[in-house]
């Protein structure tokens, strides 16, 4: 083998290694079409280096001018593909300029495979010898040149200029360095080709051209840079592997649902949060198709989804809220962020998911909601009915049960009693004060309706024409000032009990109403027209005697026999004597509480005062008076007021006829006076009115002389 045809073979295998070694990092990494260019181009300087060495070597006619037609095949392709290899390693964003260049070079390889003597010449008309210095002998065409050369020389000037333009603008924009060194190695390539090539036509130079041999020095700046990028490649592999792991070792041990999801829309990532909030075991949901851990109802409209996202027809949704669900059949309310992972095209690899857990957060959302709804309608409920507490709870009336041990009471007690446990209409009937509201809340007490509302009404503080409302409740609209519905009481106490006090007080035209509701236990509200059901147990009460009330025409006659199922009658307290020290030491106790006071003490006089009054206000007025009593004593023991004259005036001396009703100031005032004279005036020692009086004899002295007792 001739030292020739040695540098050609070993030009070609360099530049076939290197093709081949490109197109493999190609097939690896179907994004970097600038080392599928370079890998074409240096295919074409091989197979020109092996035809160059046939074409030059053979002295038959024909047969060269086949091989010299392959050789300028190769040739044009070699700079389509150097065209290309411009476009994508200078990142140029005009493609106009590679694509004239493909065209202008196809069309001179169609003319250099249909004309008889190549692109070059016409026609070969013979072929001369070339001796060299060797002793090598080569052969050369020789004929007319062919006129469509200037197609290739327009293709090989549009090459040059837009490499020059395409390598500076790069240098501008990205990497002056290795535009520099590009730009350099091809125009010196380029250039010194043609040079070689012009000077041979000259003459100056003897054959063959240098072609094949002038790209070798770009093939290895190319092959330098792939080296470069190699190597940066490897830190880069390096770094990421070192991220990777950080990553993943976050991923991990983060407190968060991680998710990952292939492109065939199957886990591929779940990291321990996932497996703990769902109970799966790693193996089970591997591999598992995304959609077969989501609710049902969801399932179509993900998988929907995921195809338009991983086809690119629609973006991920960069956070959502999505519920999953666990191995146990619950679902999990989980809000996730999103990030699409592609590969190293632009084509979707998979999604991956982080998600919060917010299941715990949305039940107690849900049970807050639910409480505000519930507020919300209790308030709504409690402003359109105008309730006051006075009207759902139990009053506080200074006691907490019914006080006393007359026969009188017991009677009463034992009414209760036999009453409480039916739901029958009763009549409590007594004088004012005697106590028959709470009667009424005993029986309430004693019933099985005690957990329903008890809801009193007080007809004679009721406006005659309000009484219906009041009751019956009345639409809106109804009247002038109803601006709203509003339930009456008889719709509050359903379920439960409605205490009609001072019964008697109540206008006709409303008795007439109750008496149907009474009957019926069914109402209509004012200005409406829909009937409503009530149960609910009427107890009433009156200081009045409704029989005389019928004869006057003032109260109903059959609301009266409906009402009067179970009379209970109260006895006053002038009645009930014996119930008197209870009730003193009763109320006593509950006012030394109410205002601070230490009485401990009620004296004997005191109660007999107290005994001997005949009450005409009742448990009220005793109530009243000793009130009053607590709040002026300064003393530990129990003084009433001096000014306790209801029914009587202060100055009368002389003791009142028994059918006269004297007055507590007037009682105490005869009381003292009878025991002084018992005493011989005797006000201090032991026999002395004070010890009798069991009052302090400074106190006894101060009040005879402020009623202005004098020893006859």
């Amino acid at each position: 083998m001739s030292l020739f045809s040695f540098a050609f073979i070993f030009v070609g295998s360099i530049c076939f290694s290197l093709g081949f070694l490109h197109l493999l990092i190609y097939s690896r990494r179907r994004d970097l079409k600038v080392d599928l260019a370079f890998s074409c181009m240096a295919f074409a300087i091989a197979f020109s280096s092996f035809f160059e060495i046939w074409a030059f070597k053979t002295s038959s006619l024909p047969e060269y001018t086949l091989l010299l037609k392959g050789t300028l095949t190769v040739q044009c392709f070699l700079w389509i593909c150097f065209a290309w290899f411009v476009h994508y390693f200078t990142r140029s964003e005009k493609r106009w300029p590679p694509v004239l260049i493909t065209i202008l070079y196809g069309l001179v390889q169609a003319i250099n495979i249909f004309s008889p003597g190549s692109i070059l010449f016409r026609e070969i008309v013979e072929l001369d010898s070339f001796s060299m210095r060797m002793g090598e002998i080569l052969f050369f065409a020789n004929g007319p040149a062919n006129s469509f050369r200037i197609i290739g020389d327009a293709a090989w000037i549009i090459l040059l200029i837009y490499t020059a333009t395409a390598f500076i603008r790069f240098g501008k924009r990205e990497n002056p360095r290795k535009a520099l060194i590009f730009g350099i190695t091809i125009f010196l390539c380029l250039g010194l080709g043609y040079l070689h090539g012009t000077l041979i036509d000259l003459g100056i130079a003897d054959p063959p051209y240098l072609g094949s041999f002038l790209f070798l020095p770009l093939s290895l700046v190319m092959s330098y840079s792939l080296a470069g990028d190699i190597v940066k490649a490897s830190h880069l592999a390096e770094e990421i592997k070192v991220a990777e792991s950080r990553w993943r070792n976050l991923l991990e041990n983060v407190n968060l649902v991680v998710l990952g999801v292939d492109h065939d829309k199957n886990i591929f990532f779940v990291n321990p949060y996932f497996l703990q909030t769902t109970g799966y075991e790693k193996n089970e949901v591997m591999g598992l198709p995304f959609i077969e851990i989501v609710p049902e109802k969801d399932r179509d409209a993900i998988a929907d989804r995921l195809r338009t996202v991983f086809t690119g027809n629609a973006p991920v949704l960069p956070e959502r809220h999505l519920p999953i669900v666990t191995k146990s059949g619950e679902q999990r309310e989980i809000v996730w962020s999103n990030v699409l992972l592609t590969n190293t095209g632009s084509s979707a690899a998979g999604i991956l998911g982080i998600g919060r857990d917010i299941t715990d957060q949305k039940k107690a959302e849900i049970g807050r909601d639910k409480a505000i709804r519930e507020l919300e309608s209790l308030k709504t409920k409690l402003e359109e009915e105008n309730i006051s507490l006075k009207e759902i709870l139990q009053t506080d009336h200074g006691f907490k049960e019914i006080i006393g041990k007359s026969d009188g009471l017991l009677y009463v007690l034992s009414k209760i009693q036999q009453v409480s446990i039916t739901d029958s209409t009763v009549l409590i009937l007594g004088e004012t004060g005697t106590g028959k509201e709470l009667v009424a809340r005993a029986i309430h007490q004693e019933s099985g309706r005690v957990d329903k509302p008890f809801i009193r009404v007080n007809c004679a503080a009721i406006p005659a024409d309000l009484v219906e409302s009041e009751l019956f409740g009345h639409e809106q609209g109804a009247f002038t000032n109803a601006i709203n519905r509003r339930r009456g009481k008889f719709e509050l106490a359903h379920g439960g009990t409605i205490f009609l006090d001072e019964i008697s007080e109540m206008p006709l035209e409303a008795q007439a109403k109750l008496l149907n509701v009474i009957q019926e236990r069914e109402l209509e509200r004012v200005g409406g027209s829909s009937t409503i059901s009530v149960n609910v147990r009427v107890i009433s009460a009156t200081n009045r005697d409704l029989e005389t009330e019928i004869s006057a025409g003032r109260f109903r006659a059959d609301l009266f026999y409906r009402l009067n199922v179970y009379p209970i009658s109260i006895p006053p307290l002038r009645s009930r004597k014996e119930d008197i020290p209870l009730l003193v030491k009763h109320f006593v106790a509950v006012f030394n509480k109410k205002f601070g006071k230490n009485i401990e003490d009620i004296p004997h006089l005191v109660m007999d005062i107290l005994k001997n009054y005949d009450w005409p206000g009742n448990i009220r007025e005793l109530q009243n008076i000793l009130e009053r009593a607590v709040i002026t004593c300064s003393m530990p023991s129990l003084q009433l007021p001096d000014d306790l004259r209801p029914l009587q005036e202060i100055g009368k001396t002389n003791p009142a006829p028994e059918t006269e009703i004297l007055s507590l100031a007037e009682v105490e005032r005869q009381h003292i006076q009878r025991t002084l004279q018992k005493t011989d005036w005797q006000i201090s020692g032991a026999k002395g009115a004070a010890s009798i009086l069991q009052m302090n004899p400074s106190t006894l002295r101060s009040r005879v002389k402020k009623l202005g007792l004098k020893k006859t």
